[in-house]
């Protein structure tokens, strides 16, 4: 088979920039909440052009808005992301979920601030996977069209990087399916084989084959394959065969390999035949095949020969190119190590038993990005090589070392080895020099079982574990063990927010619980909470604490608190109808009431539902509501106005300053009820002292005071004897759906 037969190559385009891998235009998103901001950074781009190709400019408000912008379109080149949105740090949570969640990283993210504050430059640049930081009033529009080039322009080079090796992958695998001789040994023992055939040598004659790298010498030549009389000998060289055989003696043959050599053609002499082939200029390589008959050949013998070695020269460099292709597809080039796809196919192609038995280190370079930013690629590659030559030090035991990318290595153990391995904790902290300076290293190192990644999805199962290995869990210094139970929580965990998400969607299965509170001295109800669950499937409801910490985290956190507000202001409505004047109230975060759309959308609920505002109460923790005082105050303070009741959740536990606490606008302090788990106590302690403490200061600022958590009579008379006066808590009521909260509400008269 010929080359040409191997590869079949498409015609080029007109514009070879221009690849029907990427669209006719640039992708450009903009996540931004200020729309004047984002129009004057459209008007920036216009009629921008890369590469003779237009912009398309996409926009996005909010965090929210971008995850579904992102899985719309997946061609997206540069990201003009804000920080500050629906919450303080929104942007930078949008960028783990890009870069974590997604797995993108070749979009090019440009962060853009109005308030360094936020996010200070060197922190944000260390901790966070982005391209580039800008201050919005330092941006031209000269900066502004430059900076969106230049990263279009390695978006795309990255792009086509990637295409190419995901191509060149396809093409090994599909190459390797076109002949059963994977390698040269194979092949060279089959060509002996077909060539003995083909010309008829008996036992009496032989055949050697020898590979020469460029430019060596005859001596240097080393034997791949032997048949008939050389299958006798162990020698590694084809001068020293010969001459074994006595071969070298005849001065003939040897000035004809030396001619086959020099010339890069056959040669015949005598009953010998020499067959030379030249993959040079894919592997820098040459090959031999000597031939010895018993006599000489036959004309028409050399004509089938000189025939059949076409095929054989072919055959030689479609080997060449196959393991040239190999090499490219599942080693790194620059360390000369395997790669991700390496391990991928080396575990996939491992028996029961094998895996079983065989451990799977992870060892990353701390701050490998942050590094790679300050200091550059070289440096970068460096350090690379640098802690390469250090694991090959250590590790000696280790079956294969991988370099997966970006400062991550993969070690693949014996698991009985590994356990023998005493110094791979030494491998955490290093001092190496670089360019002459010295540098300090820090490495995360973690392993797991083989038999622990999940077979039939193997490439995700990896990433997974990668993903626990990047966890907070690890501590520097520290050899941390990765177990399925591992692996399974953070499956469980993509598993809960693909059905959050999607959940949120319809909404349906989402419901409020509701506890009353209730006067302390009579059990008179003087209101009630509403408390998020989710009917998970059938017979399983999860409580807040198991999916709210994954919304926030996801940024689904503001669609889910905006569904929670209409299912209790509508509960309101009900709980009035019967006779029940009481407030309702829920929880809100600090990116709930910093919104713009809050307090409309709010006085859009109460009017469409025909609830009066003081039948609904905003629960805010305390540590949110100190966060951001200059900030948040002025709405809650609207809030109030409007009639709404403000409380201060979880009272207690924050950082509180009495300057701010005397000047909040909030009309409750809800006791957190860790203080009022003490009373159990029955003794006098620093939290019991607490509880008079917040009963002086709510009588002093004028808030009124609720104590929750109460599930005893003694915790609830010795509240009464501190002075307070309102309280929830099993000891009353557990939370209930709305029909039984009714039904409660109407036997407590």
């Amino acid at each position: 088979m010929t080359e040409e037969q191997l590869f079949t190559f498409t015609p080029e385009a007109e514009d070879t920039s221009n690849t029907s891998s990427q669209s006719a235009e640039w992708l450009v998103l903009s996540v931004e909440d200020d729309p004047g901001y984002q129009q004057s950074l459209k008007l920036g781009l216009n009629g921008l052009t890369v590469r003779g190709r237009p912009i398309r400019f996409l926009t996005a408000n909010s965090a929210t808005q971008a995850s579904s912008v992102l899985a719309e379109n997946d061609g997206i080149a540069v990201i003009l992301l804000d920080v500050v949105m629906e919450q303080d740090n929104a942007g930078l949570f949008l960028v783990n979920t890009i870069r974590t969640i997604l797995g993108n990283s070749r979009v090019r993210i440009i962060l853009l601030t109005g308030q360094p504050g936020m996010a200070p430059r060197q922190d944000t640049l260390k901790e966070y996977d982005i391209d580039e930081y800008w201050n919005k009033v330092d941006l031209t529009e000269e900066k502004l069209r430059g900076i969106v080039s230049s990263n279009i322009k390695t978006w795309s080079n990255l792009t086509e990087l990637f295409i190419a090796k995901r191509g060149l992958q396809m093409i090994v695998d599909a190459s390797r399916a076109l002949t059963s001789k994977q390698d040269v040994s194979d092949f060279t023992y089959t060509v002996l084989k077909e060539v003995s055939r083909v010309i008829g040598i008996p036992d009496t004659g032989g055949m050697v084959c020898a590979s020469r790298p460029s430019m060596a010498s005859l001596e240097q030549c080393e034997v791949v394959a032997t048949s008939g009389e050389f299958s006798q000998s162990n020698s590694p060289l084809l001068a020293n065969l010969l001459e074994e055989q006595q071969y070298s003696e005849q001065t003939g043959l040897i000035e004809a390999i030396n001619e086959a050599l020099a010339h890069h053609e056959h040669q015949f002499f005598e009953n010998w035949s020499i067959l030379y082939f030249d993959t040079a200029d894919v592997d820098n390589n040459q090959y031999l095949i000597v031939v010895k008959s018993p006599k000489p050949l036959e004309p028409s013998h050399i004509t089938l020969l000189m025939v059949f070695s076409e095929n054989i020269s072919n055959g030689f460099v479609n080997l060449a190119l196959m393991n040239k292709l190999s090499m490219l597809a599942y080693y790194d080039e620059a360390l000369g190590v395997p790669n991700k796809h390496w391990l991928e196919r080396e575990i996939s192609s491992m028996s029961t038993y094998d895996r079983s038995s065989t451990s799977l280190v992870f060892l990353s370079i701390l701050d490998f990005s942050t590094t790679e930013i300050t200091l550059g690629t070289n440096f970068s590659s460096l350090i690379v090589s640098t802690v390469l030559e250090k694991i090959k030090a250590t590790c000696q035991k280790a079956m294969t070392i991988c370099y997966l990318e970006d400062g991550r290595f993969a070690i693949l153990y014996r698991t009985d080895r590994l356990t023998q391995e005493s110094n791979l904790d030494r491998l955490a902290s290093q001092t190496v020099v670089i360019d002459g300076v010295v540098q300090r290293i820090s490495n995360n190192i973690s392993h797991v079982g083989v038999q622990d990644l999940d077979a039939l999805d193997l490439k995700k199962s990896i990433k997974t574990a990668q993903l626990v290995h990047n966890s907070p869990r690890l501590k520097l210094g520290a050899v941390y063990a990765i177990t399925k139970a591992h692996i399974d929580d953070i499956n469980a965990r993509h598993t809960l927010l693909k059905s959050l998400s999607d959940a949120l969607d319809d909404g349906s299965a989402f419901f409020l619980e509701f506890q009353p509170k209730v006067n302390l001295h009579d059990g008179r109800p003087v209101g009630v909470e509403a408390l998020l669950r989710w009917q998970f499937r059938e017979g399983e409801v999860l409580p807040p604490g198991a999916f709210i910490p994954l919304a926030e985290a996801s940024g689904l956190i503001t669609k889910l608190d905006s569904l929670v507000m209409e299912l209790a202001v509508s509960a309101a409505r009900e709980l009035a109808e019967l006779g029940n004047h009481f407030a309702v109230a829920f929880n809100v975060t600090h990116a709930d009431v910093m919104s713009p759309s809050f307090i409309p959308h709010l006085e859009q609920l109460l009017k469409r539902h025909q609830v009066k505002p003081e039948q609904i109460e905003i629960e805010i923790t305390e540590t949110q509501a100190m966060a951001d005082y200059e900030g948040i105050n002025p709405i809650l303070e609207t809030l109030i106005n409007m009639g709404i009741t403000i409380s201060i959740d979880d009272f207690g536990t924050g950082y509180s300053s009495l300057a701010h606490l005397s000047t909040l606008s909030a009309s409750t302090l809800k006791v957190d009820k860790s203080f009022v788990d003490t009373l159990m106590l029955g003794e006098s302690n620093s939290n019991t002292h607490i509880l008079d403490m917040v009963y002086r200061l709510s009588r002093q600022c004028h808030f009124k005071i609720i104590a929750e958590g109460i599930e005893t009579e003694t915790q609830r008379d010795a509240l009464i004897n501190k002075g307070y006066e309102t309280g929830q808590g099993f000891l009353f009521s557990k939370p209930l759906p709305l029909p039984a909260l009714i039904d409660w509400l109407k036997k407590a008269g």
